[in-house]
């Protein structure tokens, strides 16, 4: 059995850093589509005494591209900075949970390695799937994301 793993103080503050960011990234694009999606539905009810409640979670006044089949693509918050940061954000988290573990051993880094290949795989089918879908529209959007 192996000693316990030390890191200096910078590497685990960064780390960690990394971390709490990519969640706050990961939650708050998550919320920002959610929200989106239940305000144009007319179903968005504010709960301020959920868990977490992050700041830039519903974005105001979002901005969106109006497809011709009617669907409506988000283009502000962090989805004007990528269509998948959501996707980018979780693999971000799962390499911090490998790198904190060490290099002793590849199996902390199984779980990074899995998802990486799961999410591409998603991205590319999502990205063919819309192509499809949205047709210019989505050429449209790819420019503008």
């Amino acid at each position: 059995v192996a000693g316990p793993i030390e890191h200096s103080p910078w590497y685990t503050a960064t780390l960690y850093c990394t971390l709490i960011f990519a969640y706050y990234v990961w939650d708050t694009a998550n919320s920002q589509k959610n929200h989106f999606r239940m305000q144009r539905a007319g179903t968005y009810v504010a709960r301020p005494m959920a868990f977490p409640q992050l700041p830039w979670q519903t974005l105001k006044d979002p901005k969106y591209l109006k497809t011709e089949r009617g669907s409506l693509l988000l283009i502000s918050g962090w989805w004007k900075y990528a269509r998948k940061i959501h996707y980018a954000a979780d693999l971000v988290m799962s390499l911090c949970w490998g790198l904190i573990c060490g290099f002793g051993s590849w199996i902390p880094f199984m779980y990074f390695a899995f998802f990486f290949t799961h999410l591409m795989h998603r991205a590319v089918r999502d990205a063919e799937r819309c192509a499809k879908k949205y047709g210019k529209d989505w050429e449209k959007y790819c420019t503008i994301v």
